[in-house]
């Protein structure tokens, strides 16, 4: 059957029109959760019959793994909840039982913001959750559709690489051809904290611009000039945004085979401390990405010794993610508190427990803040008693 009867039909209607109707429809909500794959972010339910103790919700990290008690690290991102339930009763079978029975669900979806910026007719970002369901030609149509000016042959999707590092995957996608031939067969379905870039045409071959995503002031393709780094290039798309990860921008560099040269630029450093050693140039066509502290795991240390509430804190990555200041923000020091000698403990990737000892007295008597000290996802911060009485700043 011919579809240009169909097409006749649709010029009925205002593009307005079209564009409401579609923006109206929910995003579909994946109809089997069993066969979706784990991401990093998630929230698992873990059970194991033969070990109680262990039966709790295990956060995905970044980098795909839970931390599975005493069998250690394992990666699970990317696994069917019965896939990595086998999984672990391997791994719990081959050191510690003869027999395991683990059960796994998802107890929290991660969530993100799909973005979707260039030549599209409202760039900006669609909320999502890793329970539903949302293509590419969905969210190209939630945005209002294509502009004239679209490249539609190469839109790209720019997706978190697996192993929890800093590189970004590219997948590029024929929207064009999708379009006139009307086979959908090789749409590409979203994840959060996507990033879905359509090009202005031309701009593909051109040189002249850069692209800012993420929290900063004013999204999009921006001009390049001789001589630009950092700094500049965030003066001008307006500054960052108020949820910017401060400690994980980084710049996105295309390679001619297709991929990115990632490099990471620790924006709390360059504008709290002034470091300028991170002040990276930026090239023509690099991409200015500053990540969102909404679309972040929190980040937990445990707060011992004379603190007013010992326990997990959770906490944001950024420029006030220092021993201080989280340690003013949870409530400060309890009655006999030694602050002049707070102790860190951290284990370093090799397994090796460092301690670290900081006068966190003199850095706030004193004000001192170039000397805090930046916190990591599971440092153990002891504040020890005073011989001497009440230790107050």
């Amino acid at each position: 059957m011919s579809s240009r009867p169909f097409f006749n039909l649709l010029r009925r209607f205002s593009p307005v029109a079209l564009c409401a109707a579609l923006l109206s429809l929910p995003v579909r909500a994946a109809e089997d959760a069993s066969a979706r794959r784990i991401l990093a972010g998630d929230r698992l339910n873990i059970t194991v019959r033969e070990q109680p103790d262990l039966s709790r919700v295990y956060p995905v990290a970044g980098d795909g793994t839970i931390d599975f008690s005493f069998a250690g690290r394992i990666v699970i991102a990317e696994l069917t909840p019965g896939e990595a339930a086998r999984k672990l009763e391997k791994a719990l079978e081959k050191d510690f039982f003869k027999e395991a029975t683990v059960s796994v669900s998802i107890a929290n979806f991660v969530e993100g913001d799909v973005m979707i910026t260039g030549e599209v007719a409202s760039p900006g970002v669609l909320p999502f959750r890793g329970d539903a369901i949302l293509t590419l030609m969905e969210a190209i149509v939630r945005s209002g559709g294509l502009t004239p000016d679209a490249a539609s042959e190469h839109v790209r999707i720019l997706r978190w690489a697996p192993g929890g590092g800093m590189e970004r995957e590219t997948i590029e996608v024929n929207v064009k051809e999708m379009s006139e031939s009307l086979d959908y067969s090789r749409d590409q379905y979203l994840r959060p904290r996507d990033i879905v870039v359509v090009p202005r045409r031309g701009e593909t071959d051109a040189a002249s611009e850069f692209l800012a995503l993420g929290e900063v002031r004013s999204p999009g393709f921006h001009p390049y000039t001789p001589g630009m780094d950092v700094i500049k290039a965030v003066t001008l798309v307006g500054g960052l945004g108020e949820f910017a990860d401060w400690d994980k921008g980084r710049i996105l560099r295309p390679r001619k085979d297709g991929t990115y040269t990632v490099i990471p630029v620790d924006l709390g450093r360059l504008f709290s401390a002034a470091d300028m050693s991170v002040n990276a140039a930026m090239e023509p066509r690099d991409i200015f990405f500053v990540p969102s502290t909404r679309n972040v795991v929190g980040q937990q240390v445990y707060l011992l010794g004379k603190v007013k509430h010992m326990g997990a804190f959770t906490f944001s990555s950024g420029p006030n993610a220092t021993l201080a200041r989280v340690l003013l923000e949870a409530g400060g020091f309890a009655e006999f508190a030694n602050p002049s000698k707070v102790q860190v403990q951290r284990m370093n990737p090799d397994g090796e427990k460092k301690i670290l000892t900081v006068d966190v007295k003199s850095i706030l008597n004193e004000g001192h803040f170039e000397h805090d000290l930046p916190l990591q996802d599971g440092d153990v911060v002891i504040v020890p008693e005073t011989l001497w009485g009440p230790g107050g700043i």
